[in-house]
């Protein structure tokens, strides 16, 4: 048994539920190649009529639109004076490193079964929750049930680019009047040791109710080149790292953001650690010494700032005593709920001040709203959750990266991001758009409990 998976339990649950045929259907969902690289529209088309083939008990009840190569699924219920749950994940995947196809244990775009496990791309990032969406709501039509609710599939087409699909299909909701109770979408998953946060033993997930922003910087010197050894004026490397470093210099303590504080007043019961322990018993009182803790603790230092990484530079000289010319370089942001890509750029221009350079941004979002840890579909998810896997403590938390949800926040009050199938942190960071991607077949088929579970709790089937 992997590990990880001694936290499952009531695994007999849904008996009619056929697991195997579940994971086929996946898999075969895995050898369409829905990389967004300009070439591969058929491989949108066939992996949507996979999944209108698939799933005829969905296809029967439900309005089914392709929005752009984006795909929006309705399940009406019975009563329309409640709000609508949206259940949502993406079809596109990334692509694999030119040169690092051999270093698969089975091809990427196979979807393989072997070994207990699905393999490929889209196995864990995130077809596996289109379709096991899909496998709790076909399940559930299927013993004759239908929904008290609205329920809303949305699959959008360009999450890991430019998330115009998502974007596509929220203005199109939108416009049609809706407002949606709750959403869930991919986030969360990983099991990890509570020991950052001064509770080890205890086994921790994250329910993401935020996600940062994002931003890229361009920083570019112009120089006229020359001989190195007559640098008068300094060379555009010279200036444009000094704007480097004083952008990089911006990075300050902050007050202590709500995301923050609503994960630390979850795990606070569980702490046994100095210096946290004491701490956290007043963490208003305390939030300096605790984002002062925080910030020097890795995992936990991104959910204290805005972060600044310089990541790329390019145009130096052809030689070392040749100066260079034009150089730009580029820094990346990820940015804190409650700070904004227009405060952004205030700090970064008054930071380099006079410095001949110039800035700016490849692309830039801000942060996403910030979901309460409460509510309706927060309560039941942990509900649901908590029964399926024993022993981990659920806890509010952000996301460093971005996902489709926050593109519904002006019809979503409660954007909530947490996959069903439960992993190790290790094996989710080292597979996820990594080599040997791949998901454990039983723990698929309990995230797909999971979701039959919630969709049964939340929508009224």
């Amino acid at each position: 048994m992997t590990d990880y998976q001694r936290f499952y339990r009531n695994e007999g649950d849904y008996p009619q539920l056929d697991g195997d045929a579940a994971c086929q259907r996946l898999s075969a969902a895995i050898t369409c190649r829905t990389v967004n690289d300009g070439t591969t529209d058929g491989e949108f088309a066939r992996l949507r009529q996979h999944i209108m083939d698939s799933f005829p008990a969905v296809m029967a009840a439900a309005t089914t639109e392709v929005v752009g190569r984006s795909l929006l699924i309705r399940i009406p219920g019975s009563d329309q004076g409640l709000k609508p749950v949206l259940f949502m994940s993406h079809m596109d995947v990334v692509g694999v490193e030119a040169g690092t196809e051999g270093d698969w244990t089975y091809p990427p775009f196979s979807g393989a079964i072997a070994e207990g496990y699905i393999w490929g791309r889209g196995s864990l990032d995130i077809k596996n929750q289109v379709f096991a969406e899909l496998e709790a709501a076909e399940y559930l039509l299927c013993q004759g049930r239908h929904p008290a609710r609205d329920v809303y599939l949305a699959f959008g087409e360009d999450e890991e680019t430019f998330n115009t699909g998502s974007l596509a299909m929220a203005r199109l909701l939108e416009s049609r009047g809706v407002e949606l109770e709750f959403l869930l979408d991919e986030g969360g998953g990983n099991i990890e040791d509570g020991a950052i946060y001064g509770a080890p033993g205890v086994m921790t997930c994250g329910i993401h109710l935020a996600e940062k922003g994002y931003a890229d910087l361009t920083v570019r010197a112009r120089g006229q080149g020359g001989h190195s050894s007559n640098p008068f004026g300094g060379s555009s490397l010279q200036r444009l790292a000094q704007a480097i470093a004083a952008i990089c210099a911006t990075a300050q303590a902050a007050e202590m953001p709500a995301a923050l504080a609503q994960c630390l007043e979850a795990v606070a019961p569980y702490v046994t650690e100095e210096p946290l322990k004491s701490l956290l018993t007043d963490i208003a009182g305390n939030s300096a010494a605790i984002m002062a803790y925080c910030a020097g603790v890795k995992q936990l230092f991104p959910l204290t700032a805005t972060t600044i990484a310089p990541t790329m530079i390019s145009g130096g000289g052809p030689a070392c005593n040749v100066l260079p010319q034009d150089m730009e370089a580029n820094i990346n942001f990820r940015l804190i709920p409650g700070d904004t890509v227009s405060d952004l750029d205030r700090r970064c221009r008054e930071a380099v001040g006079d410095l001949p350079v110039e800035l700016s941004f490849a692309q830039a979002n801000d942060p996403s709203r910030l979901s309460p840890a409460s509510g309706f579909g927060y309560e039941k998810l942990l509900e649901v959750l908590n029964y399926y896997y024993n022993d981990i403590v659920f806890i509010p938390s952000i996301s460093a990266g971005a996902t489709d949800a926050r593109q519904y926040e002006r019809i979503c009050p409660a954007c909530l991001r947490c996959s069903p199938f439960m992993a190790e942190a290790s094996e989710i960071g080292e597979r996820v758009h990594g080599t040997n991607e791949r998901i454990a077949q039983r723990s698929y088929v309990q995230g797909i409990r999971v979701l039959i579970r919630m969709m049964e709790l939340t929508c009224g089937f």
